[in-house]
């Protein structure tokens, strides 16, 4: 379990389950942050950087799935993949875009949009730099 695994689920109401640990160490892979913050930098939704590689990964995962085969339609696992998304955003220094975009409650999103390849996520955070002195940072190095 990554430290920012470690750190979401100290204080989080989702199930800690080997399932959901595994989601939140993938959105939280250095690799992961970087597409995230790129989309965010072109001022696309967060998400879109790695929605299908969470899905072909986790679509159908028993103790986490995000496919909509459940009751639910296991919509309560991708809106804790946001709450998920939102966590490592912040500490690397962003904040969910408000003005201009759909809103439910505190959640700011708008449409992932079709290039993102999404099966199961509709609507996702846009976020902006907000915070000069994140908690973490991302450093690329060329090979």
């Amino acid at each position: 379990m990554s430290q920012i695994t470690n750190d979401f689920f100290k204080d989080s109401r989702i199930p800690l389950t080997r399932d959901s640990e595994a989601v939140m160490d993938f959105l939280s892979e250095p690799e992961s942050v970087m597409q995230m913050i790129a989309m965010t930098k072109i001022g696309l939704p967060a998400l879109a950087g790695v929605v299908r590689e969470l899905e072909n990964r986790f679509a159908d995962c028993s103790e986490f799935p995000l496919n909509h085969d459940a009751a639910d339609a296991n919509a309560p696992n991708r809106r804790n993949v946001g709450w998920m998304v939102r966590h490592i955003m912040q500490l690397y220094g962003y904040t969910p875009v408000a003005s201009g975009f759909i809103s439910e409650g505190s959640v700011e999103r708008t449409r992932l949009g079709k290039y993102s390849g999404s099966r199961y996520f509709a609507t996702a955070a846009v976020y902006l730099k907000t915070i000069p002195n994140p908690q973490r940072t991302i450093t690329i190095t060329s090979s």
